[in-house]
């Protein structure tokens, strides 16, 4: 709540916070889980008419810890709601209400509350209506003295087989960060870069297998970053994907025509991020992948 006090105070949003009287034990890691309260609390702030209301209750249900944000904003389109936790999508909002973001901050919510061997599902009477996500974690069952986690097993991670080089490069600055660390989740090395020269300097120190490269950024644009590396010889091996919101024939020409190996518009589902990490060879020089937990 205080790491999202000044955007609320800025919205002259009302917050109510509801929590037991004693404390709910879970098995976590503290840094992650701060990450997915407050990514959900900054959607709900964004989403929200200025001097809105939210409200934050904890609580037991059911044998889990169970986290609830509710919120008196725009709402979510029934369609929308078995999706608005899919990789880039958002849903239809007016300009004015849209305080930015695309997509990504509830996808990483989902991924690691899954780490955690948990669920989280979004709530909606329709548009106008609010929103409510609510997040269910496993609670340790004492026995014989000790504690013991309900946990989901393993294969919840979507953890590609290998571990790969991976550069991500958009000019949104939370698109790139939050979709390297989906990748550093999936168990890849990633590097980040924010514009065309940063990525070119990225890839010449780091040889990426992998460039996940946005087309339309101002300057030196995907494009002619693409061009670029397909022109140095320690690269040309690198699997260069236009990650894009530009999906006409003419788009995927211009893309293959600069050196592209595939065009991907968004939204792109995970699972299509994780069939390309499969067909790239593994990465002789990386470390052995260590058993996953939920600590990154």
């Amino acid at each position: 709540v205080n790491a999202v006090d000044p955007l609320l105070h800025e919205c002259g949003h009302g917050l109510t916070v509801a929590l037991p009287a004693g404390p709910l034990v879970i098995d976590g890691d503290p840094t992650r889980l701060e990450q997915v309260v407050v990514n959900l609390l900054n959607n709900a702030a964004k989403y929200t008419e200025k001097g809105g209301e939210i409200a934050v209750e904890l609580g037991r249900e059911d044998g889990e810890v169970a986290l609830r944000i509710r919120d008196n904003g725009i709402g979510i389109a029934p369609e929308m709601l078995t999706r608005v936790f899919d990789l880039f999508v958002q849903a239809e909002r007016r300009v004015e209400r849209s305080r930015g973001g695309v997509g990504i901050g509830l996808t990483l919510v989902r991924k690691l509350v899954e780490l955690h061997g948990g669920t989280v599902e979004a709530y909606s009477e329709g548009l106008g209506r609010g929103s409510e996500f609510v997040v269910r974690l496993p609670a340790p069952v004492p026995r014989n003295g000790e504690q013991r986690l309900t946990a989901r097993e393993p294969d919840r991670l979507n953890r590609a087989s290998s571990r790969h080089r991976v550069l991500v490069v958009d000019d949104n600055v939370d698109a790139a960060v939050s979709l390297g660390m989906l990748l550093k989740l999936a168990g890849q090395e990633v590097r980040v870069a924010y514009d065309g020269p940063a990525a070119l300097r990225q890839a010449m120190d780091f040889r990426p297998q992998l460039v996940l490269l946005d087309i339309g950024m101002p300057g030196m644009d995907g494009y002619e970053v693409c061009r670029r590396i397909r022109r140095e010889s320690t690269l040309q091996s690198a699997t260069v994907v236009a990650l894009t919101g530009w999906g006409q024939d003419e788009d995927r020409r211009r893309s293959h025509e600069a050196g592209f190996d595939h065009h991907i518009v968004k939204p792109v589902e995970p699972s299509s991020l994780h069939r390309l990490l499969d067909d790239l060879p593994p990465d002789e020089a990386a470390p052995p992948q260590s058993s996953p937990t939920a600590t990154t």
